[in-house]
């Protein structure tokens, strides 16, 4: 039912109580009072609020913040051409937030704006007590939930923010001695905005002052755009105790544009997954934050990874080893930690939406887009390229693989490079093939390996030191399908053995890798290669000689 006129007058809203008990869900518009809906709703039990003014200002002109004191939902009327905005109309300089909450609370699809006449609001939500000065008092109860869906933060920071701490959205209070520890249980924070804050948007680090084992039990922020934030986006603390079980921390999805270098801290907890992330043009920190501009995110303990993670055009103040980084044994995943241009349409204008070449699509950990999949509405131009490698070595590309995807039709060279006393066997998924360097055009989906064996792959070196470089005629020849190539080094150096047609095309590299000076048979398999007359080179140091051999299939 929509509330109509009842928060005027006590007598009023009594009447309304008594006639409307039994009501689960209200509709409420901005011509009253919000703290005064507020206070009805806990008296009458009911545990939906519904907004129902299109971009309307819900507002409130008391001294005290508005308090979540029963479980309640708050949510936008489906189909609202805009979303309603929360703000706190007191102009009394006491007044620091939007809301206090102390029990179960779902927002959905709400605005929290720290707009205020005399000064802009320095948190939107805080988890906490209630004043002391609140008779009688409420306390925040052990184990609550915090949902928040298609939510907007904004503008969100004291007065002289850049020299002073506080600006966030979601902060969780330190209790006071002797009181009741706060703790949530679930914090779910999914396809949301924030922008304009002051500093940590996301802070849930004041386990380290109180005791307690950890703040919450579980922490999702997933599907999530950050803008100007002037701190991290998330900063989180468990307590000292590693031993201690800590909560589990999910960050996926998010899309970070002109913040803070360092995105996110997460302290001393053991299951921490951050993947799927894109973190682009970032600023130098608050004046207040200056030493945040080290790295871009940091986990810690065991248990915990980074994966899955592009950065571009990020400034750092101060040096440090890792800007990605994982300490006391969390991991980063460095294979999938990438730095290309995701390619916005317009982030000037608050459009994060990825153009259809982008190379962040199909590369998270799922098959899905990097970032904030609200943005990944493209539907992408560039196909899958997928190389692994077995054994010790690297695979170079030209064009270089930025991410592992290639617009179609492009002409890619690889080549295999092995590590010191490792050797390149051959290729094989999409091709097999032992050419090195390979060369072929991206027509569709590829995924390639290629694999390193220890030592001398195929190669058998004599003993002996020879006096003088040679290569030797292979046998047999003539030969069907396989033969053995035969050739001396005098010095230790690169050494290549290509196999060409009597036109003059290589048609085969046998090898390619730095070799020590000795003997050497190498096996030669031409199997995909027709019937005909065929020339093999050696080129090592100063030394080259070509022999012919004939292949009779």
């Amino acid at each position: 039912m929509k509330v109509a006129k009842i928060f005027l007058t006590a007598l009023l809203l009594a009447l309304c109580l008594s006639q409307t008990a039994a009501a689960k869900k209200i509709e409420v518009d901005t011509q009253y009072d919000f703290k005064l809906a507020l206070d009805y709703v806990f008296s009458a039990k009911v545990d939906t609020i519904v907004l129902i003014t299109s971009g309307g200002i819900y507002t409130t002109t008391d001294t005290l913040h508005m308090q979540i004191k029963r479980p309640l939902v708050i949510m936008a009327k489906p189909g609202l051409a805009k979303k309603p905005v929360f703000r706190h109309g007191d102009v009394d300089s006491s007044v620091i937030e939007i809301f206090r909450v102390h029990d179960d609370v779902v927002f959905d699809g709400v605005i929290f704006d720290g707009y205020n006449a005399k000064r802009p609001m320095k948190y939107a939500v805080r988890v906490g007590h209630g004043p002391a000065t609140q008779i009688p008092r409420v306390y925040a109860r052990e184990g609550l939930d915090l949902i928040f869906k298609n939510c907007e933060f904004r503008d969100i920071f004291p007065p002289d923010w850049q020299t002073i701490a506080g600006g966030n959205a979601i902060y969780f209070l330190a209790p006071l001695s002797g009181e009741p520890i706060i703790k949530a249980g679930t914090v779910l924070i999914e396809n949301c905005l924030f922008r304009n804050i002051g500093d940590e948007a996301i802070r849930i680090a004041e386990t380290e002052k109180y005791k307690v084992t950890r703040a919450v039990d579980t922490l999702i922020v997933r599907n999530c755009t950050f803008k100007n934030v002037f701190a991290e986006c998330i900063r989180f603390y468990a307590d000292i105790d590693t031993s201690n079980e800590d909560a589990y921390l999910l960050m996926e999805h998010l899309t970070v544009d002109s913040s803070c270098t360092r995105m996110a801290f997460i302290k001393n907890n053991k299951k921490t997954i951050f993947r799927n992330i894109l973190v682009t043009n970032s600023q130098l920190p608050k004046t207040y934050r200056a030493e945040r501009a080290d790295y871009v995110v940091q986990v810690q303990c065991n248990g915990s990874m980074v994966s899955h993670l592009d950065t571009l055009n990020l400034i750092f103040s101060i040096p440090y080893t890792n800007r990605v980084s994982a300490s006391k044994g969390g991991k980063v995943d460095a294979a999938t930690v990438y730095a290309f241009d995701p390619l916005y349409k317009d982030r000037f204008k608050d459009d994060y939406t990825m153009l259809a070449a982008s190379p962040a699509y199909g590369i998270g950990h799922d098959g899905s887009a990097l970032g904030d999949l609200r943005w990944a509405t493209q539907t992408p131009t560039r196909v899958p390229f997928v190389l692994t490698v077995t054994g010790k070595g690297k695979v170079t590309a030209d064009p270089a693989l930025i991410a592992p995807n290639y617009e179609p039709g492009t002409m890619v060279t690889l080549t295999a490079v092995p590590d010191s006393g490792w050797n390149f066997s051959g290729w094989s998924g999409s091709i097999s093939s032992s050419d090195n360097p390979l060369s072929l055009t991206v027509d569709g989906a590829k995924a390639l390996t290629a694999t390193f064996q220890e030592g001398e792959t195929g190669v058998k070196q004599t003993a002996g030191m020879p006096l003088a470089y040679a290569l030797q005629q292979n046998y047999p020849n003539p030969f069907n399908a396989s033969t053995t190539l035969s050739f001396s080094l005098k010095q230790p150096g690169m050494t290549t053995l290509e196999v060409y047609n009597t036109i003059g095309q290589m048609v085969k590299t046998v090898l390619q890798q730095k070799m020590a000076a000795g003997e050497y048979r190498v096996p030669f398999q031409a199997s995909d290669l027709p019937s005909g007359v065929y020339f093999y080179r050696i080129n090592s140091g100063p030394y080259t000689a070509t022999k012919k051999f004939v292949l009779m299939k």
